[in-house]
């Protein structure tokens, strides 16, 4: 099974993402240029929000990921316990 990048990873896209989004969006916004440069920055602009949609979408599924591994490890190390400490069977 393959992870996806970590949530540090994850945020880094969505930063980069919304401050393209961001940037190409005031440039747009200015109307300084012709009308094929405009169309093509609206086009970048929404690249950079699909971008940070997606690295946003990907920390989520990296914390989510992250919390079933911790509750694995958790569950391997209450199972390994011997005498007083072992898990009892349920009644």
């Amino acid at each position: 099974m393959t992870r996806g990048p970590s949530v540090r990873t994850s945020l880094l896209i969505a930063l980069l993402g919304a401050a393209v989004a961001a940037a190409a969006t005031i440039f747009v916004l200015r109307k300084e240029y012709t009308v094929g440069i405009e169309a093509l920055l609206a086009a970048v602009a929404l690249g950079g929000f699909g971008f940070a949609a997606y690295g946003l979408m990907q920390a989520v599924l990296a914390l989510i990921d992250t919390a079933g591994e911790r509750r694995r490890q958790d569950r391997e190390v209450s199972e390994r316990r011997k005498g007083d400490r072992a898990r009892q069977p349920r009644r």
